[in-house]
C-alpha cells in the first residue's frame, strides 16, 4: 500500500512540472552535424559541412547567429561566408522541418590521416556564445602517376627514353625513388642504373627522369612488359606504387639499293636490308620519271627479307634520252665513248652515272606498311659495250682501221694475189709432170 501511495505521489509532480513548464514558454536549440562531402575529405579538398539547427522549445527564437571556426587544418575560402543567422526558429520546429546551415571550408595539404575536430560556435543576443566541437574525417592524398614518351625500340640503337613522374595528389611527395626493370633483360639502360632519384614534388607538379636504353639485336620482335616502382613519403609514412607498361621491339627497317648490271635491255637492281629488323612482303617498283621506260610490269614482289638479306630484282629497262645527259658534252648532243680520257676534261663530264629512282614498299615487324624511294646511280652502257663506233671530241665519227677503205682495197689486193699465186703453182706443178711422162 506504502508503494503504490508514493508512486502517486511522483507521477502527480512530475505532471505538476510538465505544466509549469509549459506556463512559462522557452526555446531551446541545438545543433547537430549531418554530413561532410566529400567523406573523408582529402588533404587539399574543398569540403562542405551541413549542420542540422532545431528547436525543441515551445517558443520562437528569433536572430539565431552560429559562426564555423576555420581554424588548422581547416582554411578559409575566399568569398565564403563563415557567420550566418537564422532570423527565426519556430518553436518545436525540428527533426524534418529543422533549419541546415552549410560551410565550405579548404583542408590543409599536409594533414595526417585520421579524424580533426571543427567548432561551431553559437552567438547569443547578449554577446557570450556556446561552442560545440564536431570530428571531421580526414586522409592524404598523395598519389602519383607515370608516363612513359615512348612505346616502341629498335633492337640494337640507343635510344633516349624519358618517363615523367606527376603528383596527382593534393599533398606534396618526398624521397621518391623511381625504377624499372624488364624480366628477361632484353632491354636495359645504358650510362646509368635503372634507379632515379627525386627529393621532393609538390601537389600538381611533374618532374622528367631520362635514361638511354637498348634493346638486344638478336631478341625476338614482340611486346616486352616494363615493371615500374615508385616510393615516396608522405605525412603517414612511405607508399609504394607498382605498374606495367609495354614496349614494342622492332619496327622499321632501311635498305641499300644498287645497281647490278644491264644486259640486252634487262637491266637488275640488288636490295639489301641493312637495319636491324626484318623485312615483310618486300615490293619492288621503277616509278614513272623522266629519262626511263619500263617494259612490262613495273614492279617485282620479292617477299620477305630478314636483316642482311638481300636479293636481285630485274626490269625491262631503256633510256629515252631525255634528263640522263651527265655532263657538258653530252648537252652538245655528243655520245658516250670509251676514249674519253685521250681529250682533258672529257672522261669527268662522261663517266658521271645517271640516276634511277626505285620505290620499296614493305611491311614491318610491328605491321606497318611503309614506302621507300631511292636514287640509284646506274650506267645502260654496259650492255653496249661491243660498239663499233666512237665519236672524236670534235663530233666526228672515228671509224676502225679493219673497216676503213684502204684495208678494204688492201685485203681484196692480198686476196688475188693469193689466188694468183695459187693459179700459177699448179700451173707449174701440172707442166712438170708433163714432162716427166715423156721422158
Amino acid at each position: 500500500m506504502n508503494k503504490i501511495f508514493v508512486a502517486l505521489c511522483l507521477l502527480f509532480l512530475l505532471e505538476i512540472t510538465y505544466v509549469a513548464s509549459a506556463g512559462a514558454a522557452t526555446g531551446v536549440a541545438t545543433a547537430t552535424f549531418v554530413s561532410q562531402i566529400p567523406y573523408p575529405a582529402r588533404a587539399g579538398d574543398v569540403v562542405e559541412l551541413r549542420f542540422k539547427i532545431e528547436n525543441y522549445g515551445s517558443a520562437d527564437i528569433n536572430d539565431l547567429t552560429y559562426q564555423l571556426v576555420t581554424n588548422y587544418p581547416f582554411l578559409p575560402i575566399s568569398g565564403e561566408q563563415y557567420t550566418q543567422t537564422i532570423p527565426t526558429l519556430l518553436a518545436y520546429q525540428n527533426l524534418d522541418n529543422a533549419v541546415i546551415i552549410k560551410y565550405r571550408v579548404q583542408i590543409a595539404s599536409d594533414v595526417k590521416e585520421g579524424s580533426s575536430e571543427i567548432d561551431l560556435k553559437q552567438i547569443f543576443s547578449q554577446g557570450n556564445a556556446a561552442v560545440q566541437s564536431f570530428p571531421i574525417v580526414l586522409s592524404t592524398s598523395a598519389f602519383a602517376h607515370i608516363i612513359m614518351d615512348k612505346a616502341q625500340l629498335d633492337p640494337g640503337r640507343e635510344t633516349p627514353l624519358k618517363f615523367t613522374i606527376t603528383n596527382s595528389g593534393n599533398s606534396p611527395i618526398d624521397n621518391i625513388v623511381f625504377s624499372w626493370s624488364e624480366t628477361n633483360n632484353v632491354i636495359l639502360p645504358i650510362y646509368s642504373d635503372n634507379t632515379k632519384y627525386v627529393k621532393h614534388l609538390d601537389a600538381g607538379k611533374s618532374v622528367d627522369l631520362d635514361y638511354t636504353i637498348i634493346a638486344d639485336t638478336s631478341a625476338a620482335r614482340g611486346l616486352y612488359q616494363l615493371t615500374l616502382t615508385l616510393k615516396f613519403d608522405t605525412t603517414n609514412g612511405t607508399q609504394t606504387l607498382q605498374t606495367r607498361a609495354g614496349m614494342f621491339v622492332g619496327g622499321e627497317t632501311d635498305f641499300d639499293v644498287t645497281f647490278a648490271q644491264s644486259s640486252a635491255g634487262q637491266t637488275s637492281i640488288s636490295i639489301a636490308n641493312i637495319g636491324n629488323n626484318p623485312a615483310y612482303s618486300v615490293t619492288v617498283s621503277i616509278p614513272s620519271q623522266p629519262g626511263y621506260r619500263v617494259s612490262g610490269s613495273q614492279s617485282s614482289i620479292i617477299g620477305n627479307l630478314d636483316k642482311g638479306d638481300y636479293t636481285i630484282a630485274s626490269f625491262q629497262l631503256t633510256s629515252t634520252g631525255a634528263g640522263n645527259a651527265t655532263g657538258p658534252n653530252q648537252a652538245r648532243g655528243f655520245r658516250n665513248f670509251t676514249g674519253a680520257g685521250n681529250f682533258p676534261g672529257a672522261a669527268a663530264n662522261i663517266s658521271s652515272p645517271n640516276v634511277l629512282k626505285v620505290q620499296l614498299d614493305y611491311t614491318d615487324s610491328a605491321g606497318q606498311r611503309h614506302t621507300i624511294v631511292k636514287n640509284v646511280p646506274i650506267d645502260l652502257r654496259s650492255s653496249t659495250t661491243t660498239t663499233t663506233s666512237q665519236t672524236s671530241q670534235f663530233g666526228r665519227q672515228s671509224t676502225s682501221f679493219w673497216t676503213s677503205p684502204i684495208a678494204i682495197a688492201g685485203g681484196i689486193i692480198l686476196l688475188v694475189i693469193v689466188i694468183g699465186g695459187f693459179v700459177i703453182i699448179r700451173r707449174r706443178n701440172a707442166k712438170n709432170k708433163l714432162l716427166v711422162k715423156k721422158r
